[in-house]
């Protein structure tokens, strides 16, 4: 599973085969097949590895003194951008990597807006201004900075970062002292 995610970080994931993984990993390239069955079941677990991770990071943000602005700091960080963006282009030709996309992406929208809420219910009793809005667009926000990051773009990302904290300041104020 880390072969594949070097080879689709590397070089996407159309160049995703069973020789290329095998190559990366130093095996022979039967061993894939002999671990799983095919180059999908192999990639659907190397997939759902990589979201319990984010899962993983997403709930100990989430269990912070401030989560709101951990949950910025989760979805604005560039590191797995490269790899996200490549199995979200999967999930537009492999029907198994869609449906898990999207049933994973309806979870995590509704763990992470339950664990959200909470902190955001002092400052958002406007119609305008809900506990989903704010999630998504930091998510959204979030995101976009990560794949023009991991594409070299970073053009207005500093003015951008600023915005979106300056926001975030206000949505859960006060620093919490260790």
């Amino acid at each position: 599973m880390d072969a594949v995610e070097a080879v689709m970080r590397e070089d996407g994931y159309a160049a995703l085969t069973a020789r290329r993984v095998a190559e990366r990993a130093g095996l022979n390239y039967q061993l894939v097949f002999y671990y799983f069955g095919t180059m999908d079941e192999l990639i659907l677990a190397t997939y759902r590895r990589h979201i319990d991770r984010y899962r993983d990071t997403m709930g100990q943000a989430l269990a912070s003194d401030r989560p709101l602005h951990s949950y910025w700091a989760v979805n604005s960080d560039a590191h797995d951008a490269a790899l996200n963006m490549e199995f979200m282009a999967m999930s537009n030709h492999n029907p198994l990597v869609r449906a898990e996309t999207m049933r994973v992406g309806e979870e995590i929208r509704r763990f992470n807006l339950e664990r959200v809420a909470p902190a955001l219910a002092a400052v958002t009793q406007t119609d305008t201004i809900t506990p989903a809005a704010v999630v998504m667009v930091l998510n959204y926000v979030g995101s976009l900075l990560g794949l023009e990051t991991a594409l070299g773009i970073s053009g207005v990302h500093s003015e951008i970062r600023s915005l979106v904290e300056w926001c975030v300041d206000r949505l859960e104020p006060g620093e919490v002292v260790s």
